[in-house]
């Protein structure tokens, strides 16, 4: 539809390739995630938990549970995520203080800085707050159903 594979932004009245965009998308995705992944030896989801991590240590007490459920993850693969964190020297996992049913996450590290741990989130948010209300509804629609078409394709979700 006149646009070239490297280009990434429509101009005028031209109509996207989405299909195209969205593999483009997906091979940047993983080419990334590979990258970063030999870099700091962390995988993208052991990474989104840092980030979890790092945004509410400050403002809320955070569990094992809150982080399976932000990452989507089973009660099981949250686990295995904590315990490779932990493993890492990362996080601590220590008895909440007046509730000993609780458990608490703790980064090591309180100085860490989740946008240089995660540079691209960030970059991302900001790209989102661009869109007016009509193109968030528009976008987050559409990607509403490629979340539901990869979730479906790909039952597993673990860490």
């Amino acid at each position: 539809m006149g646009h070239s594979r490297g280009s990434s932004e429509v101009t005028g009245s031209e109509v996207p390739d989405v299909a195209e965009i969205l593999e483009q998308l997906r091979l940047a995705e993983a080419k990334l995630a590979r990258k970063r992944q030999l870099e700091s030896g962390l995988t993208d989801t052991e990474r989104s938990a840092m980030r979890y991590l790092l945004e509410r240590v400050d403002t809320q007490e955070v569990t094992p549970t809150m982080i399976a459920r932000a990452l989507h993850l089973s009660p099981a693969a949250g686990t295995a995520l904590l315990d490779r964190l932990v493993s890492r020297g990362l996080i601590d996992i220590e008895p909440h203080a007046h509730d000993r049913r609780k458990k608490l996450v703790r980064p090591f590290d309180r100085n860490m800085d989740p946008d240089k741990l995660d540079p691209l989130t960030t970059r991302l948010r900001s790209l989102a707050a661009e869109l007016t209300d009509f193109e968030a509804r528009t976008v987050g629609s559409f990607l509403h159903k490629v979340l539901a078409a990869v979730a479906s394709a790909n039952p597993q979700t673990s860490g």
